[in-house]
């Protein structure tokens, strides 16, 4: 598979606004907006003994630890945080079961918009969360953060794994800051946890025991059904507010192994949500089709037979290794759906990277190639039509294309249901449909490839698709050398000097194909293509010569396109080609 990370994380904010943003850092909020008068507002979920005892609930002692960094230990944890501490020290909570140690938790603050908010991370004795909750939120609106069913999101990271808005943790409307920071303050008691107590570096013999600790988690779970009964009032409030007639409803499930999200503006809330449940439920029918990771989809069945005899093909499988089979053609084999074996053979799959030999790649090309696939057409619509594998190494992956037709699939059922306001977002891919309620286009944030804390604009879009194809989440170094996931199918060898590209047309297949056919086109050929597709629009960045960050668009997309001040600026080269129409 042409596996792709994109970098679009979407946000439905409380002014309809839909934007891209990663951890900010902390100097970015002086230029905040004004706290409203009555924003100010304490919401006391726990108390630390009930935080704790939550934490520990089968512990029969606790113990606290506490200590001070060194300059230099606090400068190697903001380097692996990639963040500023104010903390200089923190205090430990240790569980124990007959001496035997069973986690760790530290209670923490962050700040959310404009005030701090106070919670605690749970983490096992192998580096796993095993719970996180809210004690304190100090502000009028984003409490929902303090709710089961967001926290629970973070239960069985580690520090390994990325925690990131809207790809790894589903963002809360309204409570975009207090997310984000939630995701920065998780993070950080991980790295606590692994740096000084996983490695042993601190020892936890003869500490002290930690007294005062004994609610039951019973009491605990009481309280906080009260408070939770309380903040559904207060959220059913302040979503009327929005408008006396529209209201925006949402809907997030985990779908192709990513986040799916459908989001809605209607006046007819029970209409709207069933379009929205069954919107979704198309998404995951999809993925019940054309998975190559479930061994009973229609796909992986295909891999698994079709390189022996024809194998007999539904339509929408057809369909889409159809469009696949366009989009090689148009690109010249830069987009193509056989090329799963060779990002095995890079190691991409199992996330153990290695440089393959020239031998290796060379006996496994001739497997990557679309035109491997033979499709036999049957006009008698009762018999199916076949697909035909000539190469037994050949496989399908439609990871490149699948996203965006599945988007493409719940729009049909969005639209069957007579909604006229949406945006469908599957992992990146994402179509607006309408625009949301009183705003003239929906806005979609594009982050920085090159700094995960600063976004490069947004686009403002109407009634149309966007895709990102990215080079900066899954790639491995050797030597100083970085080697991207994202590999050219007609050399077998990842891509180099294209960092992102971003894509705009009329449905969520083109802007998938076509993000990845680009990306493999390179700046020149791939601009060369967009501008003669008069309904489709691309920025692409890569690697001037000089260093720089070079970004071209084309005239269709920067009237899109609204630009944002990014640090470091000078350092981007910023060009409009001659316009596509």
């Amino acid at each position: 598979m042409m596996t792709k990370r994109l970098f679009f994380i979407l946000t439905i904010l409380s002014s309809v606004s839909v934007i891209l943003v990663t951890f900010i850092p902390r100097t970015a909020k002086s230029q905040a907006e004004i706290e409203p008068s009555e924003n100010f507002q304490i919401q006391t979920y726990l108390t630390e003994e009930q935080a704790i005892a939550l934490v520990f609930p089968e512990c029969d002692e606790i113990v606290t630890d506490e200590f001070v960094m060194t300059s230099e230990e606090k400068g190697n944890l903001e380097k692996l945080l990639a963040r500023r501490l104010y903390e200089d020290g923190f205090k430990v909570y240790i569980g124990k079961k007959k001496d035997v140690i069973q986690g760790y938790a530290i209670i923490t603050e962050e700040i959310g918009k404009f005030h701090p908010f106070t919670f605690i991370v749970g983490v096992t004795s192998n580096g796993k969360i095993n719970n996180v909750a809210v004690l304190v939120y100090r502000e009028s609106r984003g409490g929902e953060i303090a709710r089961k069913r967001f926290l629970y999101q973070f239960i069985g990271k580690s520090l390994k794994n990325p925690i990131r808005i809207n790809k790894d943790i589903i963002n809360v409307t309204g409570a975009t800051m207090s997310v984000q920071y939630m995701c920065a303050g998780v993070k950080k008691v991980l790295a606590v946890i692994n740096e000084y107590y996983l490695s042993e570096k601190r020892s936890v013999n003869n500490i002290k025991l930690a007294t005062g600790y004994t609610v039951t988690p019973e009491e605990v779970n009481a309280q906080k059904a009260r408070q939770n009964q309380e903040q559904n009032k207060k959220t059913n409030s302040s979503s009327e507010e929005l408008s006396s007639d529209i209201k925006l409803l949402k809907q997030t499930r985990m779908i192709m192994g990513t986040f799916a999200e459908v989001s809605v503006y209607s006046r007819d809330e029970k209409t709207a949500g069933k379009a929205i449940e069954e919107a979704l439920d198309e998404m995951e029918r999809m993925d019940r089709i054309m998975s190559n990771y479930k061994n009973n989809t229609e796909l992986s069945q295909l891999n698994r037979k079709a390189a022996k005899s024809p194998f007999p093909c539904q339509r929408e499988l057809l369909d889409v290794i159809e469009q696949s089979q366009y989009y090689s053609e148009l690109s010249d084999g830069a987009f193509d759906i056989t090329i799963a074996p060779i990002v095995a053979l890079w190691g991409f799959f199992n996330e153990k990277g290695h440089i393959p030999s020239d031998k290796e790649i060379e006996r496994l090309l001739p497997a990557i190639s679309y035109k491997n696939i033979v499709i036999q057409k049957n006009n008698d619509p009762k018999k199916p039509s076949t697909v035909f594998l000539k190469n037994t190494k050949t496989q399908i992956d439609l990871g490149a294309i699948g996203k965006g037709y599945a988007v493409d699939k719940a729009l049909e059922i969005i639209k069957k249901f007579g909604v006229s306001n949406a945006c469908i977002n599957l992992g990146g891919n994402i179509y607006v449909l309408g625009t949301p309620a009183d705003k003239t286009a929906w806005k979609i944030g594009i982050q920085h490839p090159r700094d995960k804390n600063e976004i490069l604009g947004y686009l403002e879009l109407k009634d149309e698709a966007t895709a990102t194809s990215g080079d900066y989440e899954r790639f491995f170094e050797i030597n100083g050398k970085r080697y991207s996931h994202i590999i050219d199918p007609r050399t077998g060898r990842p891509i180099s000097g294209t960092i992102a590209v971003t894509i705009v047309a009329p449905t969520g297949t083109k802007v998938d194909a076509l993000s990845t056919s680009i990306f493999v086109l390179g700046p020149e050929k791939g601009l060369k293509l967009i501008k003669n597709m008069p309904d489709a629009n691309a920025m692409i960045a890569y690697e001037g010569k000089d260093g720089k960050l070079m970004i071209d668009m084309t005239r269709g997309f920067s009237d899109k396109f609204k630009k944002t001040h990014v640090e470091g600026e000078d350092n981007v080269g910023w060009h409009v080609v001659a316009s596509n129409q």
